[in-house]
């Protein structure tokens, strides 16, 4: 963590709530579902009426007294997604992290993440962003190519983005960077042009993600319209394997199925969820995880606001996992890190079609086995949903 992105932090460690609070540490996860445009691939939660700003900045600050009020405590790792929650300017950031600050400490070499759009980043917003105490930029590059990020519905240019990752690492960020690849009109040669782009900006940590387009997005209808313009799967798979295979070899670890970082830059929130450990959500469509609980807010931005502004809880569901519920998320999850799971767990808690499965992943160099654990390979990784379907 670069000592220039804690300098005049607006989170203070040493300042204690007005309240007592329970010395538990957790994550917090904060969805500020606002875009200037909605991008053609996005099936995320968010809204183009920015005229709504004013009203989702004082729910959320509301959601976090009441949230607080209950469950007040030290934050070891804090994120701002969206959205686009770098298009939050500094008034409302201050109501935020105010309402933040009466409830919940944030822990001494906390990791505090900010997502943001290349567009958005300027010298005065990256100064006024470390002041506010974010240590780690989260940037939504998705490509080079500028036709490429004109099919994304991107906002930004390729030059924008080559320019927002290196001021960030210049004012002494941890940077992310997000691919995306199995695009409209990506061949090898665009590939190759990320990867070469990466290797020069040289970011702290890289998210490299598949295309979906199971969802009822624009990208997902025009697939269906022409197929043709798509990489096929085969190609998708090429090409995500040829991004791992360069980050590897340039000193990046992969640690998760799409995620990549140099040694000691690994996503610490997102290792939060992946681990079990506890995570707080605030705002529309947020989830998170205490123990045993799960638990979600409603989707709908509108019913999040009413909810909120007439004083009753944003919830939309909440549920107690079993021990083998628990059990069984843990080696899902497991098997999407790097790390991989026990192999007593897996015959504790796995079918025996899932152990079958796993026996011809094993065959197959889909999965790896290391003492007693076994974990997937990247090829694996790309065929997972074939062996955690026996999970469901």
């Amino acid at each position: 963590m670069r000592k220039s992105a804690r300098a005049g932090s607006g989170v203070s460690n040493s300042a204690a709530p007005t309240a007592p609070y329970r010395r538990h540490s957790c994550g917090l996860y904060l969805h500020v579902p606002l875009c200037v445009s909605r991008c053609s691939y996005c099936a995320f939660v968010s809204t183009t009426e920015l005229e709504q700003r004013g009203r989702l900045v004082s729910a959320i600050a509301g959601e976090l007294d009441t949230l607080g009020r209950r469950a007040g405590r030290e934050l070891r790792t804090l994120y701002f997604g969206g959205g686009t929650p770098s298009l939050l300017g500094a008034a409302e950031l201050a109501t935020i992290m105010a309402a933040l600050r009466r409830w919940f400490v944030v822990a001494p070499g906390a990791e505090f993440t900010l997502e943001a759009n290349p567009e958005d980043v300027a010298e005065e917003r990256l100064q006024r962003w470390a002041r506010l105490g974010v240590t780690r930029l989260s940037l939504g590059v998705q490509s080079f190519d500028e036709n490429i990020l004109r099919r994304l519905g991107r906002r930004h240019s390729a030059v924008k983005a080559r320019w927002a990752v290196a001021a960030a690492l210049a004012h002494g960020f941890t940077v992310s960077l997000d691919l995306m690849v199995g695009v409209p009109g990506e061949g090898a040669k665009q590939v190759e042009q990320s990867i070469t782009e990466v290797l020069q900006l040289l970011p702290h940590h890289v998210s490299v993600y598949l295309l979906e387009l199971d969802k009822p997005t624009p990208l997902a209808a025009l697939a269906t319209r022409c197929p043709d313009t798509f990489p096929d799967e085969d190609a998708a798979a090429r090409a995500y394997l040829q991004v791992g295979k360069a980050l590897v070899g340039a000193g990046y670890h992969h640690y998760e199925v799409s995620n990549f970082a140099r040694p000691g830059f690994s996503a610490r929130h997102n290792l939060r969820y992946w681990l079990g450990r506890s995570v707080l959500g605030v705002g529309p469509a947020a989830a998170g995880q205490v123990g045993r609980q799960r638990f979600a807010n409603v989707e709908d931005i509108q019913l999040y606001l009413e909810r909120l502004e007439a004083g009753s809880s944003p919830r939309a569901w909440a549920r107690t996992l079993s021990e083998h519920e628990l059990g069984v998320e843990r080696l899902m999850l497991g098997l999407r890190l790097a790390q991989g799971v026990g192999e007593g767990a897996v015959q504790r808690l796995a079918p025996p079609e899932f152990c079958e499965q796993l026996q011809a992943f094993l065959a197959l160099g889909l999965a790896r086995r290391r003492g007693r654990r076994v974990r997937l390979t990247p090829r694996g990784w790309l065929v997972s949903s074939e062996l955690l379907a026996y999970l469901v």
